[in-house]
């Protein structure tokens, strides 16, 4: 069933009744419809739950591809990120979008070719002063979006359980650190880039735990669409589409930034 979480946004809770069809690329096509699983709280600049002029970097990378072989994109946004897989395996979905490939995740769904890399940042208030080192970090009072990356990365490094407050949503999260209920929160880069944005005062410090990936994740039968997505991603990260829609979306220095990651070898 589906369930209104305010603002006109209605997320996705689980089926009462029959699913809907799940299918492999040939399936979809006949459908004529790609449903993009995505948290319901995404950042417009990553994906608008409404289609526009400015829809963000992973719809218009994911419209991009729908267009190339007929399908409409419907989105099919979930409470929380945590969510995301198991809307997927339940074959409410059929792709998810800007998700943090990691070992746990592959042995429950299948990655395309990177879309982005990324690495998390740990992220104070001012009047804190930016946090310099990992020893530092674990004095501190650590917040991260429960269901995503950072979490984990923050426990790898050695943050206790107990020193540790997750949020379901980025904005308490944020509210949370400004009024200092934690000293630190961690977010991926390109969160941390359009957070600063709208939070004046976020300051940047130490990369917490291993640069990674943001890729796009399918169901493991679904082969033929996977082919089709990566095929689809190499071509957009060897042309200028995905240097456009970064300094779009993100801004020229997220491209400074990421560019040096990439997976392509540039520098």
């Amino acid at each position: 069933m589906w369930r209104s979480v305010g603002a006109g946004v209605v997320v996705f809770t689980g089926w009462a009744g029959t699913l809907p069809a799940a299918g492999d690329l040939a399936e979809l096509k006949t459908r004529g419809v790609l449903r993009v699983v995505v948290a319901a709280d995404e950042a417009p600049e990553t994906f608008a739950l409404q289609a526009g002029v400015e829809p963000g970097f992973e719809r218009e990378l994911i419209e991009g591809f729908a267009r190339l072989h007929g399908l409409k994109v419907q989105p099919v946004p979930v409470k929380t990120l945590a969510d995301r897989i198991p809307a997927l395996l339940g074959s409410d979905g059929d792709v998810i979008v800007a998700i943090f490939d990691t070992p746990e995740r592959r042995e429950r769904v299948d990655f395309t070719e990177e879309v982005m890399p990324t690495y998390n940042l740990a992220i104070t208030h001012k009047p804190h002063a930016p946090v310099q080192d990992v020893a530092e970090l674990l004095k501190e009072r650590v917040g991260a979006v429960t269901g995503g990356q950072p979490a984990e990365a923050a426990l790898a490094a050695g943050v206790p359980q107990s020193a540790l407050q997750r949020f379901e949503r980025l904005e308490p999260m944020i509210e949370a650190l400004q009024k200092g209920r934690v000293t630190v929160a961690v977010l991926p880069v390109s969160e941390w880039v359009l957070a600063a944005k709208r939070f004046p005062g976020l300051e940047a410090g130490v990369t917490v735990g291993p640069r990674g990936t943001v890729a796009w994740a399918v169901r493991k039968p679904d082969v033929e669409l996977r082919r089709a997505l990566n095929e689809y991603l190499t071509n957009a990260r060897k042309g200028a589409t995905w240097n456009r829609l970064i300094v779009k979306y993100f801004g020229s220095q997220a491209l400074k930034v990421l560019g040096r990651e990439r997976s392509d070898g540039s520098s």
